[in-house]
């Protein structure tokens, strides 16, 4: 057996943690030591994560070493104060700020101003004290950091200044380019704070990664060089079980659906198609897995479709995949924002694994409508395409109701994670060349 290189994978995000941003670090880890590196995890101990899937634990292989650091938070004392739930997802809080308190405009304002790179910042210092003290009396071999939080990213460079041992710093999500970052009301002096942490990762890092190509070309504009994209993806070991399609025609949404998000158009769309065809109306239903704002259940309630929508609470991973592969189709909205071109949703590439017939809803020209047409998994629509809306909606009915649906076969093994983490490997291999 050859010795395996060391690497150390900082993240925030790890088991129990529930949703989509678990994925990379977890799926890295279990195929990394296949390809000569042993991963050994960094992540924090006592963490505040809006959603929580103990089944992720199962997962996690006994073998792996584990170092975790205390994390002091404020996002309980924020809640607490606000009245907001104690699992309130962040994003959704701020894009529903406008009719709020004072004091919950001067939280967000405090988030985006004072918590520098984002409120998990108290992590930085007992991280790179910990993994300091770690690397003085155990060899590692290269640091990968994956963000959000841009703490984590901000830990690589820190580590990098004082032990230069080779590092990836992984976007997830850009920094200072992402769509929210508008919403914290970010003063001049905060915003060349941003700017300037953000550069030093750039300039640091042996490799920036970074999730789709657009907002590779967005991060080269403001000063990274040394960018390669690394797409997310899913894992077919988690789609092995055979799932029956459901007896009704479903179009299914999983994830947070912000008003952002709102399919208006499509909804229209569907209340047409039920107003004209009785037959769709009995057998079509609309399914929503997880938190649904307010705006769009009124919008539902408004065009009198209650009838033909399913609302589902969030579930766990394992109850998502097989709700994805029971459904007729897949429901994608891409948030209208100005680098939307590169948003690649997480949840698409567990879309992809499903092989189900993807309807996503989008402008043209994005990469997300790319991977759809490269690998055969659906169609993309602009937000305004109501007539294609239509179109494809009584397409696909027609295949369900002449029963001739298939589980969907697309090209779509490029983005498993054994792939993902070739790429990872590859990297790794490059930057630690002697």
């Amino acid at each position: 057996m050859y010795n395996l290189k060391r690497v150390l994978i900082i993240t925030y995000y790890w088991p129990p943690c529930g949703g989509i941003s678990i994925i990379r670090p977890l799926k890295l880890v279990k195929y990394l030591k296949g390809f000569g590196w042993e991963p050994i995890v960094c992540t924090a101990e006592n963490p505040h994560y809006p959603i929580e899937d103990k089944e992720t634990l199962n997962e996690i292989n006994d073998e792996i070493e584990i170092i975790k650091v205390p994390i002091f938070e404020p996002y309980n004392i924020y809640k607490k104060i606000t009245g907001q739930k104690k699992k309130s997802d962040l994003v959704d809080v701020i894009q529903n700020s406008a009719n709020r308190s004072y004091f919950h405009k001067l939280s967000i304002w405090i988030r985006g101003n004072i918590f520098i790179p984002d409120a998990r910042c108290f992590w930085i210092k007992p991280v790179v004290k910990k993994i300091s003290s770690y690397i003085k009396n155990n060899s590692v071999d290269a640091i990968i950091t994956t963000g959000p939080p841009h703490t984590v990213n901000r830990i690589g460079y820190l580590l990098k200044k004082l032990h230069k041992i080779p590092w990836i710093a992984d976007f997830q999500d850009p920094w200072t380019q992402v769509d929210y970052y508008k919403y914290f009301k970010i003063s001049s002096l905060a915003n060349r704070l941003h700017k300037k942490m953000e550069r030093q990762i750039f300039n640091n890092a042996d490799l920036i990664t970074i999730v789709s190509n657009s907002w590779k070309s967005d991060l080269k504009s403001i000063g990274a060089k040394k960018v390669e994209v690394i797409p997310l993806g899913y894992d077919p070991d988690d789609f092995k079980e055979n799932i029956k399609l459901d007896n009704y025609f479903t179009l299914t949404h999983l994830g947070l659906l912000g008003i952002d998000r709102n399919p208006l158009i499509l909804l229209k769309a569907i209340k047409n198609i039920c107003s004209k065809n009785k037959d769709f109306s009995t057998n079509f239903r609309l399914q929503l897995v997880g938190k649904v704002n307010d705006e769009l259940k009124t919008q539902i309630d408004n065009l009198q479709l209650s009838k033909n929508v399913i609302y589902i609470d969030q579930v766990s991973r394992d109850k998502a995949l097989k709700i994805m592969q029971s459904s007729h189709l897949l429901l994608l909205l891409l948030n209208k924002a100005n680098n939307v071109s590169g948003r690649v949703p997480g949840k698409v590439f567990e879309y992809f694994g499903s092989k189900r017939p993807i309807l996503s809803i989008g402008p043209s020209g994005t990469d997300i409508e790319s991977m759809i047409n490269n690998t055969f998994s659906g169609q993309n629509i602009n937000y305004d395409n109501y007539k294609s809306m239509c179109d494809f909606l009584i397409q696909n009915y027609n295949q369900f109701n002449s029963k001739k649906t298939k589980i969907f076969t697309n090209k779509t093994n490029i983005y498993s994670h054994l792939e993902i983490t070739t790429k990872f490997a590859k990297y790794l291999n490059k930057i630690t060349k002697k």
